[in-house]
C-alpha cells in the first residue's frame, strides 16, 4: 500500500498519527508519505513537507502566506506524479487539499477525505466541488454523514476519535502533584490555540485576567499546557509575567484539562476535547476584524464551538474578539469556578453530548475504510 497523506493543521497530525497506526496493524509495510507532524513522522511517514509548512491563521491574514502554500501545492502535485500512490488521504485543511484533490483526480488517483470541511458551518458551495474532486469522505460526527448521503456522495461515518482518548483513565491529583501543583486550591487550565499566531493573540488576555480573579476568589492556580506546535520556552517567558503561578506543561492537554475546575480554551478541538472530559469552560477567539466580519457573512451557525454546534444551543460561552476580553474572562471564571448550580447544569449538558459521537475505535474503522476502497 502506498498513500500520500495531508495534514495542515496540529488536529491534523493526531489523525493522521492514529490513521498511519491503524493502517500499519494490517500493512506494516506501507509506504506512506506527503504533509504531516512529529506525531505522524513517530509513525514511520515519510515527509515532503512538514505541517508548519501550511500554517495561516484567519482570512485575510492567510493573504500574506499564499506564495508559500501555493509553492508547496505545487510541489505536492509533482509528487503524485512522481509516486503515483494508491490513494490521496487528505485530512481536513479544505482550502489547500481540495486544490491538490481536484489535481489528483484528474491524474485518475483516487482521493480519500478523512474530518470532512465544516461545509455545514460556512462555504457551503464547497459541497460541489467535493463531489466532483473526492471518492470517498469519512466523517467524525452522524449529521455530517446525512449531508453527503442527500448530495449524493461516497460517505462513511466512522465516530470521534476522541472518544478513544477520554475513556482513557487518569490520576488528576498525582498529575497535580507532578506539577508542583497544590490540591487543596482551585485549578484554572488556559490553552490559547495550537497555532503561534493564536497564542500571541489568546495569551496576553488570558494572563491579564488571572490577577483579577484571585482578586475576586482569592488564592487559586492555573495550568497552561503547551501545544507541540509552539515554542515552549515563548509561551513560559510569557506566562512568568503572571503574579498568578502558572504551570506551564508540554503538551499533557487532557490531562490538564481533567485535573483543573475549570478551563478557558481557545476554539478548536481542544474545546470538544473539554467538553468530553466534563469540564466547565468558556469558548474564546480572536482573529482580525476584517476577517471575523467576513466570517460572520459566510457564517450557517450561529455557534463556532462545536459542543454548541452539536447540542443547537449555547450550553459553553463563546467569548468572540470584543466580547474576549479580560473582564468577560474574569466574570466567567469566578463563576465557572465557584457557581455550583451553573457548574453543574453545564456539565449534565455536556454529558449528551458525548452519546452522539459513536463508540470508540474510530481510527481503526476508518482504516478499514480506506482498505476496502483501495481493494
Amino acid at each position: 500500500m502506498k498513500l500520500m497523506m495531508v495534514a495542515g493543521e496540529v488536529s491534523g497530525d493526531v489523525h493522521g498519527e492514529g490513521l498511519i497506526r491503524s493502517l500499519r496493524q494490517n500493512h506494516a509495510d506501507a509506504d506512506l508519505f506527503g504533509i504531516g507532524g512529529k506525531k505522524m513522522l513517530r509513525e514511520g511517514f515519510r515527509p515532503y513537507f512538514m505541517l508548519d509548512t501550511l500554517q495561516a491563521h484567519g482570512l485575510v491574514e492567510l493573504a500574506g502566506h499564499l506564495p508559500r502554500l501555493y509553492k508547496t501545492l505545487w510541489r505536492m502535485r509533482d509528487a503524485l506524479e512522481e509516486e503515483n500512490p494508491d490513494a490521496l488521504v487528505l485530512i481536513d485543511y479544505p482550502g489547500f487539499n481540495l486544490k491538490l484533490a481536484a489535481y489528483a483526480s484528474e491524474k485518475g488517483i483516487p482521493v480519500i477525505f478523512f474530518n470532512s470541511p465544516q461545509i455545514w458551518a460556512w462555504r457551503k458551495g464547497r459541497l460541489d466541488t467535493i463531489k466532483r474532486v473526492v471518492d470517498k469522505m469519512i466523517v467524525l460526527f452522524p449529521f455530517e454523514e446525512k449531508i453527503y448521503q442527500q448530495a449524493g456522495v461516497d460517505v462513511s461515518w466512522v465516530g470521534h476519535p476522541l472518544l478513544d482518548e477520554i475513556g482513557q483513565e487518569s490520576d488528576s491529583a498525582e498529575f497535580r502533584e507532578n506539577c508542583g501543583l497544590r490540591t487543596d486550591l482551585p485549578l484554572l487550565a488556559i490553552a490559547p490555540g495550537s497555532r503561534p499566531s493564536e497564542m500571541r493573540k489568546h495569551l496576553p488576555t488570558m494572563l491579564e485576567a488571572l490577577s483579577e480573579i484571585e482578586k475576586k476568589i482569592g488564592e487559586f492556580q492555573c495550568i497552561l499546557p503547551v501545544a507541540e506546535s509552539l515554542d515552549f520556552d515563548e509561551v513560559r517567558r510569557k506566562a512568568s509575567s503572571s503574579p498568578v503561578h502558572v504551570a506551564v506543561v508540554p503538551e499533557q492537554f487532557l490531562e490538564s484539562v481533567r485535573a483543573s475546575d475549570a478551563a478557558v480554551i481557545a476554539s478548536g478541538t481542544a474545546s470538544l476535547q473539554t467538553g468530553l472530559a466534563l469540564k466547565p469552560f468558556v469558548i474564546v477567539y480572536r482573529v482580525s476584524p476584517l476577517t471575523y466580519m467576513i466570517a460572520r457573512l459566510l457564517a450557517e451557525t450561529k455557534y463556532i464551538g462545536m459542543v454548541n454546534v452539536l447540542a443547537d444551543k449555547e450550553i459553553v460561552p463563546e467569548l468572540l474578539q470584543n466580547k474576549f476580553t479580560v473582564s468577560s474572562i474574569t466574570d466567567y471564571a469566578v463563576r465557572l469556578l465557584q457557581d455550583n448550580d451553573y457548574r453543574g447544569t453545564m456539565i449534565n449538558e455536556l454529558k449528551k453530548i458525548g452519546h452522539q459521537l459513536g463508540e470508540p475505535g474510530a481510527y481503526r474503522r476508518a482504516a478499514k475504510c480506506i482498505e476496502d476502497f483501495i481493494n
